[in-house]
């Protein structure tokens, strides 16, 4: 019988650790920016790593008035491939805590190469902010 020394014992807790960390704190990935010289993009968020090298995410257009809070966000697909993605928007209020509005997951067709306009209306009057999650349509 093989014992373990409490430094062994110790050693391997933390290399185990460290190993459940790494893997949990990774996701969501934040989305690039379409533009090189651009800063990521905070309110937009991808699930996954191999999603996150193939789209782009641009400036977006936000708006508040009377017809709603609306934001257009365009997605590109750097790929050579086609890809489907599922986009579903949350609504925040100012201090971007979510004010209950959000949509379903769409899925949206991006060929390659090829920049989308997603566009949401928040009805709510407190909506002042955005997060947009991107995932693989599986």
């Amino acid at each position: 019988m093989t014992r373990l020394t409490f430094p062994a014992l110790l050693a391997a807790s933390a290399m185990l650790a460290s190993t459940m960390l790494t893997s949990c704190a990774a996701r969501p990935y934040p989305a690039y920016a379409i533009e090189n010289d651009a800063e990521q993009v905070s309110n937009v968020v991808v699930s996954d790593a191999s999603l996150q090298d193939v789209v782009r995410v641009g400036t977006a257009l936000v708006e508040q008035g009377r017809n709603g809070f609306r934001v257009i966000v365009p997605v590109r697909n750097i790929d050579s491939e086609q890809i489907q993605v599922l986009a579903q928007v949350t609504f925040l209020d100012a201090d971007r805590r979510p004010v209950g509005d959000s949509s379903n997951q769409q899925v949206q067709i991006i060929g390659p190469g090829h920049t989308v306009d997603l566009e949401w209306t928040s009805l709510s009057s407190r909506a002042a902010d955005y997060t947009l999650r991107l995932a693989w349509n599986k």
